[in-house]
């Protein structure tokens, strides 16, 4: 088999490495939170407000979502989530 291009046949990856990865096991639970802020900025988003929202998972990991700047943001975190 003969392959018509300029480039080298050594710059061709294998399928498998550009497939990405997916993990095993996905948290529902998180995604499902993940997907409750997100719908809640999009409705300040609607109204015109600020808003600032989260969560820390079970394991300690924080998640949070915020339609304004970074700074003003921190300033309304309270001091656990930021």
């Amino acid at each position: 088999m003969t392959l018509n291009c300029s480039l080298p046949i050594h710059l061709f990856k294998p399928m498998a490495e550009l497939t990405p990865r997916i993990p095993d096991a996905v948290d529902t639970q998180r995604l499902e939170a993940m997907r409750f802020v997100a719908k809640m900025k999009e409705s300040a988003d609607r109204l015109g407000i600020g808003f600032i929202g989260g969560f820390i998972s079970p394991n300690g990991e924080k998640f949070t979502m915020t339609n304004m700047e970074e700074d003003d943001a921190q300033n309304y975190l309270p001091e656990d989530l930021r």
